[in-house]
């Protein structure tokens, strides 16, 4: 297992009421996913890139929580259970996950973390 510190900070103010977009960005998001950080293997990048494309159509650029959920579920199904997906403008975690399972990636303004989660390897108290 592997041990990850992420911050995406928005390098300017908010301009929008409602998180980081201004009135111009808050339509659909275009071009390409630019990958960050992965150790996942290329096929599942473009899985992870090509689902957040798809929630990125099907949902409303603020609802980061039914996108995030959208890549989860799908992750889930492709993949089996365990993953976790954040997705927003601004945030900061700290998380373990299984090796070859990680990415972080962003569309413009918007940031996504996916990865299958799991348990630090501490022995437990007797």
């Amino acid at each position: 297992s592997l041990s990850v510190l992420v911050a995406a900070v928005h390098p300017q103010p908010p301009v929008h009421a409602r998180g980081c977009w201004s009135t111009r960005a808050s339509g659909m998001l275009e071009g390409k996913a630019t990958v960050e950080d992965t150790d996942m293997p290329a096929k599942m990048q473009l899985q992870a890139t090509s689902a957040a494309s798809r929630a990125l159509d099907r949902f409303d650029v603020l609802d980061c929580r039914s996108i995030a959920a959208h890549i989860k579920k799908e992750f889930d199904t492709i993949h089996g259970p365990g993953w976790q997906c954040v997705v927003g403008c601004s945030f900061g975690c700290y998380f373990t996950h299984s090796k070859g399972s990680f990415i972080y990636f962003k569309f413009e303004l918007l940031r996504f973390l996916v990865f299958k989660g799991m348990a630090d390897e501490q022995p437990l108290p007797c």
